[in-house]
């Protein structure tokens, strides 16, 4: 098939990989192919047995493909070099292979939910690594009824063997970041036009301002989406609207009123995606007196942020009933309100109740030259610590925040009068004329390198501590402004303004971070929020969009995968950026860049721990020296070890007994809680007692990785935004990840339709608003 890598194709692009890769891997951005062991998504072996979530079957439910046993009796047998390099009748197809059957899977590249660009990453291998580690296609029979109709062939057994042998991390890595790289090429040159658009995206609103009719015909002549001129890209008006339902809603009395009225006239709006971003887009449009229906995939909407029952019968026999039942959340389990504005105020304004959550990472680092242990929000070098055997980094770290730091204040202007009463914020550095910070281009890693750092220190410090929260071992292409704002959150050099002092048996001012809250009804909290989100909103759920389709008289019609379809005014996309692309197959050469380009966690690394969970309940896996301390107040135990290849596994146990408050847990002292641990990337010879596992979790597309390529992606969508009534939000439309920014998004989005933005009462919460706005350039 025409642009579908094969062996041939796949050594001419290694040839232009290693151009780049000589040009930007200085700059943290290569991302490919390393030579550096901390980056074994392409250089470890497959040593699957060294994790319990990669067995054989994956950590999700197998697919299985009921074929008839007729079909599959007449299918011919074909070689695996077919697969690989189609020739003869099968030229131009894209062919992979499942359990010794060969499908034919060309016709189904453009509908497959998860993006065409993802797909074709699989042709010519084998399915099974990819629904081992996309455990999505295993929880309904969709995807075994789709290839059930697609089987031309099969394999011998030898072929057979060899196909999934030879379909690892390593391939499926380089295969990714094949497809990845013709983005990236295209999106340097979007990028680089991207100050000429915005110029001419001005004038004509320039000209709308004093020539309405003259504005909205340049607009029609430009490619890129002028705000407020082009088609679509108006805000829809709700009749008998007015300035005062503004701040109807603005407060914990807005949980007890119901929102407008809806009438026949109601402008009407579909949301595609039922995380944190797709919710609050709803939820802000039905405050607003709009019509909204929300499609969420998956069985149930929260996103990334899911829960989990955990029984505790066991550990505490004599709790009441009500307290052996914990309903905790996995994923997004806390939040620094200071930064999280806006979600802070949608919880305030929901009536759901937080408390404080004492944070602290503990590194427990087995690697030669650098063994010893950390307690992340200790400042204090006990013996033993890390902060003796790596103290120049951790000078060298110091400078290079104090430095980022002051850049961003100067591009900012942080310290003008007129910003005397701010307080910090995320969205500051991307705005205005911090778009020319020269820190949000050059890496974190490289300025830290730069400055005399050592690589050492970055594998079993850094890395370990920020891949508990972003679930990805390569962070070297954070931007360098990232260090202050992780910094005055989660940080590795603590302070007064970020954590709290108290005596301990190690120091007199050990600390526990003080920056964070959470739901204190844990799960229950967090699926009080997404209920309340969705109330009087049609949502439907376990339902996937097929296709969107914009109509001659403006109007897009949205099929769903049951064949029903509506007419709406105004589409809202909040799912991952690779499925929008097959769901809206018209949205043209530039729309499809910006999709293509976005980098997430898995594009890395797969096939490792930190894609796949295991939650249970058994403490072994804390090395016993530290269990008792660990278990009662680190909020996460990250273990460093070197594997036999010379690559660095990072596990991770996130330890909810701490991190998580709920009914019969909140109020138990530390030492009496449960434990509820949450396994990711066991090191080597580590097992989980299987009568202790209460589930396991896959965290696949989750997490966009903040990277020079997706902030130049980023910044480029504001040229689509809202082009024939379609807009864009979720976690790969902002500068980062987290709740407050992808929330934010979806209001931003709702806003730009019609809707009133909800916190107006929230005089630092609304600048965090139009900075996103400026931002999204909507």
């Amino acid at each position: 098939m025409e642009g579908v890598p094969t062996t041939n194709s796949d050594k001419m692009d290694e040839e232009t990989q290693s151009f780049m890769d000589e040009v930007m891997g200085y700059l943290g951005l290569n991302n490919s192919k390393s030579n550096d062991k901390s980056d074994d998504s392409t250089e470890e072996s497959d040593e699957q047995s060294t994790n319990p979530n990669e067995d054989s079957e994956g950590p999700g439910k197998p697919v299985k493909v009921n074929l008839d046993p007729e079909l599959l009796a007449s299918l011919p047998t074909l070689p695996l070099s077919i697969v690989q390099n189609p020739t003869g009748e099968y030229k131009n197809r894209m062919l992979v292979t499942y359990q010794g059957i060969i499908y034919d899977i060309t016709e189904f590249i453009n509908h497959h939910p998860g993006g065409k660009d993802l797909i074709l990453t699989a042709n010519g291998l084998d399915l099974s690594h990819f629904f081992n580690n996309y455990t999505v296609h295993g929880n309904t029979d969709k995807a075994a009824h789709w290839l059930s109709n697609m089987a031309i062939g099969k394999l011998s057994t030898e072929d057979a063997i060899k196909s999934k042998e030879g379909t690892n991390s390593v391939v499926h890595v380089q295969r990714r970041h094949y497809w990845l790289n013709k983005a990236r090429r295209r999106i340097v040159f979007i990028a680089a036009t991207l100050p000429m658009w915005m110029t001419v995206r001005s004038c004509v609103r320039m000209v709308g301002w004093v020539v309405p009719s003259l504005g909205r015909l340049l607009a029609k002549l430009v490619p890129v989406t002028v705000p407020g001129l082009t088609r679509g890209a108006e805000p829809l008006l709700i009749e008998g609207s007015d300035e005062e339902s503004a701040e109807e809603f603005d407060g914990k009395e807005a949980a007890k009123k119901e929102p407008p009225t809806l009438t026949n006239e109601a402008p009407t709006v579909a949301v595609i995606g039922g995380g944190i971003a797709g919710c609050g887009t709803a939820w802000a449009l039905r405050q607003s007196g709009f019509k909204v229906t929300l499609f969420e995939a998956r069985e149930q909407i929260s996103g990334n942020a899911r829960t989990f029952d955990w029984d505790f019968s066991n550990q505490r026999p004599n709790s009441p009933p009500s307290e052996q039942i914990v309903k905790s959340c996995c994923s997004v389990t806390a939040w620094p309100p200071l930064f999280y504005k806006n979600y802070t105020c949608l919880l305030n304004t929901l009536d759901v109740e937080t408390v404080h959550q004492p944070l602290s990472w503990f590194l427990n680092s087995k690697v030669e030259g650098a063994v010893g242990t950390l307690w992340a929000a200790d400042p204090t070098p006990y013996d033993g610590s890390l902060r003796n055997v790596l103290k120049k980094d951790f000078d060298v770290y110091d400078r290079v925040v104090r430095f980022s730091d002051r850049m961003c204040n100067l591009f900012t202007f942080r310290r003008a009068p007129w910003r005397k009463n701010d307080t910090p914020s995320m969205y500051d550095s991307h705005t205005g004329i911090g778009l020319l910070n020269p820190m949000n281009i050059v890496p974190l890693y490289s300025m830290f390198r730069f400055m005399g750092g050592s690589e050492l220190w970055w594998q079993v410090v850094f890395t370990p501590h920020y891949t508990a929260s972003f679930l990805v071992d390569e962070l070297r292409p954070f931007p360098a402004v990232f260090g202050p704002l992780i910094e005055a959150q989660i940080p590795l050099l603590p302070n007064e303004e970020n954590a709290q002092s108290f005596s301990s048996s190690r120091s007199d001012k050990d600390c526990n971070i003080t920056t964070c809250q959470t739901w204190k009804d844990a799960g229950k909290g967090i699926r009080e929020v997404f209920t309340k989100l969705t109330k009087d909103i049609d949502l439907r759920e376990n339902t996937r969009i097929r296709e969107v389709e914009v109509l001659s008289n403006g109007k897009k019609r949205v099929h769903d995968e049951y064949d029903n379809a509506m007419d709406v005014d105004r589409v809202v996309f909040a799912c991952p950026a690779n499925a929008v692309g097959n769901i809206y197959k018209r949205a043209g050469w530039l729309a499809n860049t910006i999709f293509s380009t976005l980098v997430y966690a898995d594009d890395h690394h797969p096939d490792s721990g930190h894609m796949h969970a295991v939650l249970h309940s058994d403490g072994s896996v804390i090395e016993k020296e530290y269990r008792e301390d660990c278990l009662k107040r680190a909020s996460n135990y990250v273990e460093v070890t070197e594997k036999p290849d010379g690559s660095i596994n990072i596990e991770n146990q996130y330890n909810f007994g701490v991190q998580t408050p709920g009914p019969g847990v909140y109020d138990l002292p530390l030492d009496e809680k449960p434990v509820m641990l949450i396994s990711h990337a066991l090191g080597e010879g580590k097992s989980i007692d299987e009568k202790k596992i209460v589930g396991t979790a896959n965290h696949a597309r989750a997490h966009p990785l903040y990277s020079g390529w997706n902030v130049m992606a980023m910044l480029s969508l504001r040229l689509v935004q809202g082009k024939d009534g379609i807009y864009y939000c979720s976690n790969w439309t902002t500068p980062g990840n987290c709740h407050d920014m992808s929330f934010l998004s979806g209001l931003v989005c709702a806003h730009a339709i019609g809707a009133k933005y909800p916190f107006e009462k929230n005089v630092e919460a609304k600048k965090d608003f139009h900075r996103l706005r400026d931002l999204m350039g909507i």
